[in-house]
């Protein structure tokens, strides 16, 4: 027999139907009804039904022959018996003649009195029933315990509310410290990022400029020989052997051909592709697709332009790394999942 057998039988129900526990309930007519449909509970049904049987009649087998009673309470009972039928219900010289006393936690039977007569009905002898009451000493034990379950009870609930309080006083300083911890691990990364961004809006530029594997290197060192980019038409670097832009004239000209610094909205038009890449967020995710696709740790940007590479857009980016000095073409999908860094071209320039 194994317990997947009788998985799906409920054991206490099955018990109190076997019981009769169940006669004349609406459970009956349930329990019956899964004996008969479900072999589980039939099989479970018949081996308990056994059981109960066997258990049944063992018990009845021990109560058959009654288990005689010790010679010391015998005594004792005949004393007391004779002590009152001689002494008129005076069970308490008796006992002291039959030289023995009660033991802590025994029934004095001549001492309490507990001997009551009903007469009976023949005329014989009156029949005598025996009510065990406790001694004085057995209750006073009693009521010792009980004290003394309270003496410890009360320390034990002052001890459980104490260590309530220190676990919630723990939690709130354990929270608190996580906010902590959380505050300052989010200003260490904001410090991070600000360091990987140029040091002024003289490093950030739009120049259009499509550069090629040959001019890319070339290009570091002319952006930072540029002078800042103030708005002023042909500030922006070119790339070498390049013809400078046409002059523009007008206010609308002269605001696309600013350079500043990404900050929380939206730089000035340069190239509708790479408008998402002038929210600084959008930047500063680039710059870190950048750093982990070249493999080298953080990188710090010395120089950003807004431009081309072999005809597409690109964000031209001059950084330090451990590994040396570069310059990425990374195109307009930059820092996104999809794309990660979007190498377009690099070259190593120190």
């Amino acid at each position: 027999m194994t317990g997947a057998e009788f998985s799906e039988v409920d054991f206490d129900l099955l018990a109190d139907y076997v019981g009769g526990a169940l006669d004349g309930t609406p459970d009956e007519a349930v329990v019956a009804a899964l004996i008969v449909g479900h072999p589980g509970w039939r099989r479970a049904h018949a081996e308990l039904d056994a059981a109960a049987g066997a258990m049944t009649s063992a018990l009845r087998s021990w109560g058959e022959e009654p288990e005689p009673m010790p010679a010391e309470f015998v005594a004792r009972l005949d004393a007391a018996f004779a002590a009152e039928a001689a002494g008129g219900g005076e069970a308490g010289s008796g006992s002291a003649a039959s030289g023995s006393s009660p033991r802590a936690g025994e029934f004095d039977v001549a001492a309490s009195g507990a001997i009551h007569s009903a007469p009976g009905g023949d005329g014989a002898a009156p029949g005598r029933h025996l009510v065990a009451v406790p001694d004085g000493e057995e209750r006073a034990t009693t009521a010792r315990k009980r004290v003394r379950r309270w003496k410890w009870a009360a320390p034990a609930g002052i001890a459980a509310g104490v260590l309530a309080f220190v676990g919630f006083g723990v939690q709130q300083l354990g929270g608190a410290d996580s906010a902590d911890d959380s505050s300052a691990a989010g200003s260490a990364q904001g410090a991070e990022h600000a360091l990987a961004l140029p040091a002024g809006p003289g490093q950030i530029s739009s120049s259009g400029i499509d550069y090629n594997r040959g001019t890319l290197a070339q290009a570091a060192a002319q952006a930072l020989s540029a002078p800042a980019d103030t708005g002023q038409t042909g500030s922006a670097p070119r790339a070498p052997g390049q013809q400078p832009p046409a002059p523009r004239t007008g206010a609308a000209d002269d605001s696309r051909n600013k350079g500043a610094e990404p900050t929380g909205g939206v730089m000035a038009e340069r190239n509708e592709a790479l408008d998402r890449l002038r929210v600084r967020e959008a930047l500063l995710a680039c710059l870190d697709a950048i750093a982990g696709a070249n493999g080298a740790g953080p990188v710090t940007a010395q120089t950003i332009d807004y431009a081309r590479y072999e005809g597409a857009p690109a964000l031209i980016v001059q950084f330090t790394a451990a590994n040396g000095s570069w310059v990425w073409a990374a195109g307009a999908g930059c820092g996104t999942p999809a794309s990660g860094a979007d190498k377009l071209g690099s070259a190593k320039v120190g």
